[in-house]
């Protein structure tokens, strides 16, 4: 069962929230605690929910083109029948 754009964009986003702001946490209460090792962690989650959505564009992008393809795959389907029942 295919997810509604709707829903999908909105759980990308909520991820990515709780992502960036995990990464966030992380590296502050590194650089409060003097843990200096959790503040490259946190930034690597922090850059990595950007990651998330650059990939989520890239992706509907690409289901962009797809639907644009199966569109006229349908159009040209469509042709060739009404070619084939003149004859």
């Amino acid at each position: 069962m295919p997810v509604s754009p709707a829903v999908s964009r909105t759980l990308t986003l909520v991820a990515t929230a709780v992502l960036a702001f995990d990464g966030a946490a992380i590296a502050g209460l590194g650089y409060m605690t003097g843990r200096m090792v959790l503040v490259p962690v946190g930034l690597v989650f922090f850059l990595s929910s950007g990651l998330i959505l650059l990939y989520r564009r890239w992706q509907s992008r690409r289901l962009d083109d797809i639907m644009a393809a199966r569109r006229a795959l349908g159009e040209e389907a469509r042709e060739i029948q009404r070619l084939l029942s003149k004859k």
